[in-house]
């Protein structure tokens, strides 16, 4: 069964990031065809990139990033939950992607983007960073508008059937093996 990595981007004390990408967990569990790992970088707290040798070379030699290192080689795709902070993405989530280099390259990765606004600048500028380090994308990204309205009473996320179902679809890509994604 492949691992689908889940990563909460922001790293705010107060955030709804991590309630978004709670639905997105439940979600995946519910299907049944992947293994969820979630890294909530709030928790993994990297400090800012301190190797001695740039990400191309491999040369890891510190712990934090000999562990990064060994679980992102260990999924084999990606679903980053962030929000948008002044037209980007948080400088967290730049600097856990920037850590590695061979890690990810080749795997496939989904953006769900979360904030005030239907459409999300920062979904492309993550792309664009996402292509560089060469990953491949889902056919579709995700944009939660306004999450807080969707919050039931007991702070659970409560998606719109829209969302639900473009979810999914992003869910069958990630949860395909690479030989099933060449095949389709």
């Amino acid at each position: 069964m492949p691992t689908l990595m889940v990563i909460v981007a922001s790293t705010r004390q107060a955030r709804i990031g991590r309630t978004v990408a709670d639905w997105v967990v439940a979600t995946a569990h519910q299907r049944g065809d992947v293994e969820i790992d979630v890294a909530d970088l709030q928790e993994l707290d990297l400090p800012f990139f301190d190797e001695a040798h740039p990400p191309m070379m491999g040369k890891y030699e510190l712990p934090h990033t000999l562990a990064w290192a060994e679980r992102v080689a260990a999924a084999d795709a990606f679903l980053i939950v962030s929000p948008e902070y002044n037209g980007s993405f948080p400088g967290s989530l730049k600097n856990a992607l920037d850590f590695l280099k061979a890690e990810w390259k080749g795997k496939l990765a989904g953006i769900v983007g979360y904030g005030a606004y239907p459409e999300s600048r920062m979904i492309g500028q993550l792309g664009f960073v996402l292509g560089n380090l060469g990953l491949e994308r889902t056919s579709i990204d995700l944009q939660v508008e306004t999450p807080w309205s969707l919050l039931a009473e007991d702070g659970a996320l409560v998606a719109t059937p829209e969302l639900a179902a473009e979810l999914q679809t992003m869910l069958d890509e990630l949860s395909l093996r690479e030989d099933e994604r060449v095949a389709a």
